[in-house]
């Protein structure tokens, strides 16, 4: 009995060793993963790099080292080198870095030399660590692998059908719907999952045809554009040709859209009963017509002629304006024309093309008039016959205060210039006097350094005669002298004899 208890306590106790060490184990494991925003980037480019070091336990402190391939890439931000350290709680941390690709290939991210610490044991957890590969290519690589499938996978109207068959590679097509049709909805798919469509869905579509466009643009930007021409039928279409364009007139007053201070009315076209506007003020009809584009536009019918024109109008300091041919001259502008907001004028410039005369209709007040238009400002105001003299008197006086500012300064500068002349003749006699007197000076000085050389030579002249005179005279006596010795001799001896 006691041996089967031992033998019990042994195995419990084996046990609970083997599970004690798999929890240390376990609890003194950690990992540094490393993860990027992209698989793939274009030279020149940046891209952000996280390392997350993370265990199941607390960590107390960690280190490492980032390793990467420095031919490849630079470290924009981030520390190269990290030592941190946690508390009881903290379990992960991240750390964000931003690289700049340098150059193509394959280049890797990683870190070296890491360590982390267990916070409650302090001791070395075995450690995991993580490596994030990056391809590098250029733009042109990039473009290169970029999809170029624009085509469709199929192309279709719902209760209408195409002719001829769809094909991807057939982009034009034809559809008839009944008279009464008004909306069609396309439908299309595309091959390329990369690629993407426009036009398809809801469209409005009035009698004649009706052009719808379906394009379909591929990853690398090139598009492909399927044309179907819906033809609503009409059994009696009525067509017009302006300018070599041919149009179908709008049946339908639904797609029609009424300018203001107009009221709608019907127009009787080739027996037919036609929606359309009228304003009683400028005395216009309007009735819609249709492109061969499907583009729907408003022109000025005149039964009378069974004309039509094109309508615009165009708003200036609240004025609408409608535009009207130039039918005079006005001097000193040139013949040419200009868009204002959308809408094209006949108009005369002036020579800074800032202000322009437009011919137009006021719509509000019916009248026709010229403008004078501010095309820096957008506004008008109406143009007098009175103001353009008054501008040409204006000119003309420009012109005199011109050339009168020219004249006096034309004057102005012959003084200077006279004023300069007689500076520099002034400059000129005083400056010959000037050396005139010098001259004077020079010859007088040197008349007297002449004279006192003179008087000079002229005493030492006399200085020698005198000297040549007394050495004469002394020449003269020690001969005398000499002559007489003898007979001072004689006496001294006479003299000596009576003495003795």
């Amino acid at each position: 009995m006691n041996k089967k208890i031992n033998r019990l306590f042994t195995i419990m106790f084996t046990l609970l060793l083997l599970f004690t060490s798999v929890s240390k184990v376990s609890a003194a494991s950690a990992s540094i993963h490393v993860s990027s925003s992209t698989n793939r980037i274009v030279v020149g480019k940046t891209f952000t790099v996280n390392v997350k070091v993370s265990s199941s336990n607390t960590i107390g402190t960690w280190e490492w080292t980032m390793s990467y391939d420095t031919k490849k890439l630079k470290l924009v931000s981030g520390p190269s080198t990290v030592k941190d350290y946690g508390d009881s709680k903290i379990k992960s941390k991240t750390y964000t870095y931003k690289f700049k690709a340098i150059a193509t290939g394959n280049a890797s991210v990683t870190v070296k030399s890491a360590a982390v610490y267990d916070y409650k044991t302090e001791k070395t957890m075995s450690l995991t660590k993580g490596t994030k590969n990056i391809n590098i290519i250029t733009q042109a690589q990039l473009e290169a692998s970029y999809s170029k499938n624009n085509n469709l996978k199929s192309l279709s109207i719902d209760g209408l059908k195409l002719s001829p068959t769809f094909n991807k590679n057939t982009t034009e097509y034809k559809a008839e719907a009944n008279s009464n049709t008004e909306k069609i909805k396309v439908n299309a798919t595309k091959e390329d999952s990369k690629a993407s469509i426009s036009g398809t869905g809801e469209h409005s579509v009035t009698e004649g045809d009706n052009k719808i466009k379906v394009s379909v643009t591929a990853e690398n930007g090139s598009t492909k554009t399927y044309t179907i021409i819906v033809t609503v039928k009409d059994p009696n279409p009525i067509t017009v040709k302006i300018n070599d364009n041919e149009y179908t007139v709008v049946k339908r007053e639904s797609k029609l859209e009424s300018p203001k201070n107009f009221e709608k009315t019907t127009v009787t076209i080739n027996e037919q009963n036609i929606p359309g506007f009228y304003n009683e003020t400028n005395n216009f009809t309007l009735v819609g017509l249709k492109d061969n584009e499907g583009n729907i536009s408003l022109f000025i019918y005149n039964k009378e002629n069974n004309e039509y024109k094109p309508y615009s109008e165009t708003i200036l300091n609240q004025n609408k304006i409608y535009p009207l041919p130039l039918d005079k001259e006005i001097k000193g502008y040139t013949k040419s024309k200009i868009t204002i907001n959308n809408v094209e004028f006949e108009a005369y410039e002036n020579d800074n093309k800032e202000f322009y005369i437009i011919h137009g209709k006021d719509l509000e007040t019916g009248k026709d008039n010229y403008f004078t238009y501010d095309k820096i400002n957008n506004t008008i105001i109406r143009f007098h016959e009175e103001e353009q003299k008054k501008d040409e008197l204006n000119e003309c006086n420009n012109k005199n205060q011109l050339y009168q500012k020219m004249l006096i300064l034309l004057f102005g500068e012959t003084i200077i210039i006279f004023i300069i002349l007689i500076c520099i003749l002034i400059s000129k006699i005083s400056k010959t006097k000037k050396r005139k007197k010098q001259r004077q000076l020079m010859l007088l000085k040197q008349q007297e350094e002449q004279k006192k050389f003179d008087e000079t030579k002229k005493l030492e002249e006399e200085k020698k005669k005198e000297r040549e005179t007394k050495e004469e005279n002394t020449k003269k006596d020690k001969e005398e002298n000499i002559e007489n010795k003898p007979e001072e001799n004689e006496s001294k001896k006479m003299k000596k004899n009576k003495k003795k």
